[in-house]
């Protein structure tokens, strides 16, 4: 991670975007947390390296992947799958994206965040069958006005 983070401060080539910046919560939190089981101590010692290096340098989770993938020689489309996993999210695994008070309207609006990101995560699934994308494009526009409904 060290020489990673080194050659991409050289290189000037962390990559910053929506995407890069869900790594870390959406793909790496959740398998982080499947492994504290095993061995608690190392795996709390690898969430803080990583949760630490994520926050020196946004998108460095995103570039440790990506180096991954690469290595494997195999082909990814972050965006996608970053979509579809991020409605498979523990609450425990989201806790720092979701309001911490404890007022009803805020719980709501946590709940019908985590809503349209269920909906929104089967995008991938259902783009190619016509008739059930579009179903699915109601449900996200029911969905975001039901959160607008409970911001106001």
């Amino acid at each position: 991670l060290d020489s990673l983070l080194q050659e991409k401060k050289m290189t000037g080539m962390v990559q910053e975007s929506p995407v890069s910046s869900l790594v870390f919560p959406v793909l790496l939190r959740p398998i982080i947390s499947n492994l504290e089981r095993q061995d608690g101590a190392a795996v709390q010692t690898l969430r803080a390296a990583l949760s630490k290096a994520e926050h020196s340098h946004p998108g460095i989770t995103y570039e440790l992947v990506m180096g991954l993938v690469k290595k494997a020689d195999m082909s990814v489309n972050m965006n996608e799958s970053i979509l579809r996993l991020q409605g498979s999210v523990s609450d425990q695994d989201s806790l720092e994206y979701r309001s911490s008070r404890t007022e009803e309207p805020f719980q709501e609006l946590n709940r019908k965040s985590a809503s349209l990101k269920k909906i929104l995560s089967r995008i991938p699934d259902e783009i190619t069958d016509r008739r059930t994308f579009l179903e699915t494009i109601k449900e996200i526009a029911s969905a975001i006005k039901r959160l607008l409904d409970a911001v106001n």
